[in-house]
């Protein structure tokens, strides 16, 4: 019972409270990662800092965190037996995640509300300029593909992207107004991306997908998907035409430094 409460609440922590990696190109999410800058802002000081989050707006957040918190205990006591009954069998597993993921779903949109409310336009365009950042490549992804999301990434239980990655995707694509021949080359410069940076995460990591928590071996793999990516950037970069390029610029805006939006690992055990 005690290791069903264990996932059970790590679970429901990773749509209470938002848990972005992210490194450049396909990022590396928390536990069903993949929520959206607006709800992380919520937490994150390096985010608050770089909008400029006012002192009252500060205020507000801590009332939206509080409720946000309270929704979670109530989907956790309400998830607790259907958990229990599950144990073993991976079917009614899989339901009960589905229908966990459904729940953090709505909490997620119920707190991104409370939150845009109390956001500026200014604040809001900057917090999309930099989701787009942290999608990287996967920025000109397909939104519904089975895969997406990166190592561990954006995608939750089901694989895939996750709502907000999606409609981050659905932006790009409805802003750069791609053709039919540069979406055909766009995929291909992606898929073999994403052949090499499979290689590159088994020759660090062996055949297991999860890399844990090791910091010398997350950080290699960040520093070599990372050039792959900026490699795989400027493909993409070559189909685009001068208008779509000024168009990419304003979706990004700025650099930041999305190193920022990762979560701290834990301390290594001596």
């Amino acid at each position: 019972m005690r290791g069903i409460r264990c996932v059970l609440a790590a679970v429901l922590a990773a749509g209470i409270v938002t848990v972005v990696a992210a490194q450049p190109g396909r990022q590396m999410g928390g536990f069903g990662g993949g929520q959206d800058t607006v709800t992380l802002v919520l937490t994150n000081k390096a985010l608050q800092e770089e909008v400029k989050v006012t002192d009252e707006q500060k205020s507000k957040f801590k009332e939206i965190a509080a409720k946000q918190m309270e929704m979670g205990k109530k989907a956790m006591a309400g998830m607790k037996d259907k958990f229990e009954e599950a144990k073993g069998d991976k079917d009614k597993m899989k339901e009960v995640f589905e229908e966990m993921q459904k729940e953090n779903s709505k909490t997620s949109a119920e707190i991104k509300k409370l939150l845009e409310a109390e956001l500026t336009s200014e604040q809001k365009t900057r917090l999309h300029q930099i989701a787009v950042q942290v999608l990287g490549v996967d920025a000109f992804a397909d939104p519904d593909a089975k895969t997406g999301g990166g190592f561990g990434g954006g995608r939750g239980f089901g694989g895939g992207f996750s709502e907000a990655q999606k409609g981050i995707i659905k932006d790009v694509a409805s802003a750069l107004k791609l053709t039919d021949d540069q979406k055909s080359k766009i995929k291909s410069a992606l898929s073999e991306y994403t052949k090499d940076r499979d290689a590159i995460r088994k020759d660090i990591f062996g055949e297991s997908k999860k890399g844990g928590f090791d910091q010398e071996k997350m950080k290699d793999f960040a520093e070599k998907s990372g050039k792959l990516s900026s490699e795989t950037m400027d493909k993409i970069a070559e189909v685009l035409d001068d208008t779509q390029k000024t168009a990419w610029k304003g979706l990004v805006g700025a650099p930041f430094d999305t190193s920022k939006l990762r979560p701290t690992p834990p301390p290594k055990k001596d």
